[in-house]
């Protein structure tokens, strides 16, 4: 843990040091992850320090955004004096899970995060969150192609009309499903315990269970890194449960 200025520094230097080195090996996962620090490297350059945050929420995505993006700080803050704290919005669901919400504070700590919570939609949360930081011109996002409306983003997308106007950067927008799990195992990067327990994909307790293709024989479940169809991802969440129910009726 991150606790004070010197371990931070120390720990920042570590999961540099560890990425920008896989990014330089033979690895699979070494072209997008060095795609993805030149796309957080950009977003640094363009609108400085104090106008990127960071949109974490505690999933997976977030997670391995979060690590590249830690890399990529310490690259551009080393010689500083003091290493500031990361800017960072977590949208909350009304109903979580309090092992993701213990996750988000150890990562806090981990990685001195100055993290603003707000619970709603993303929308609304956004624009609250703009009003308190006005200063944040980029929000780096963990959105991935596959995802619910990830097929058109491009790496650096304006939001949509009607939203309060800041650049969405998207630095793992090509990362497969197996790519993410490959990059958090290859560094062991610490993720949510749930991940463990049979869920793929992660949101309120209300709409998200565990995934029916990791259940084995015995009754338990596999980790989630097992999954290796990426189309099953989501197969743990209430929506995509309703459409199914739906193609049934009709």
């Amino acid at each position: 843990m991150a606790s004070s200025a010197d371990e931070a520094r120390v720990y920042f230097s570590k999961i540099h040091k560890e990425v920008y080195e896989l990014a330089n090996s033979e690895q699979p996962i070494s072209k997008k992850t060095t795609f993805a620090l030149k796309v957080i490297e950009e977003s640094l350059e363009r609108y400085g320090l104090d106008g990127v945050s960071l949109s974490f929420n505690g999933g997976k995505d977030c997670v391995v955004l979060l690590h590249l993006f830690a890399a990529v700080y310490y690259k551009f803050y080393q010689n500083s004096d003091e290493i500031p704290n990361i800017q960072a919005l977590y949208v909350t669901h009304p109903n979580p899970f309090s092992e993701v919400d213990e996750f988000v504070k150890e990562c806090e700590k981990r990685y001195c995060l100055n993290i603003v919570k707000i619970e709603g939609s993303m929308k609304p949360a956004l624009i609250k969150y703009l009003k308190q930081k006005p200063n944040i011109k980029a929000i780096l996002v963990g959105t991935r192609r596959n995802d619910p409306h990830g097929g058109k983003l491009k790496e650096f997308t304006p939001t949509d009309d009607g939203w309060p106007s800041i650049m969405r950067v998207h630095p793992i927008l090509d990362m497969h499903y197996t790519q993410i799990w490959e990059f958090l195992r290859s560094l062991n990067v610490p993720y949510c315990v749930l991940y463990d327990l049979g869920y793929t994909s992660l949101g309120s307790k209300n709409n998200t269970y565990r995934n029916p293709d990791l259940k084995r024989s015995d009754g338990y479940y596999d980790p989630a890194w097992k999954l290796t169809d990426e189309s099953r991802e989501r197969c743990g969440r209430e929506n995509i449960r309703q459409e199914k129910m739906n193609l049934i009726e009709k």
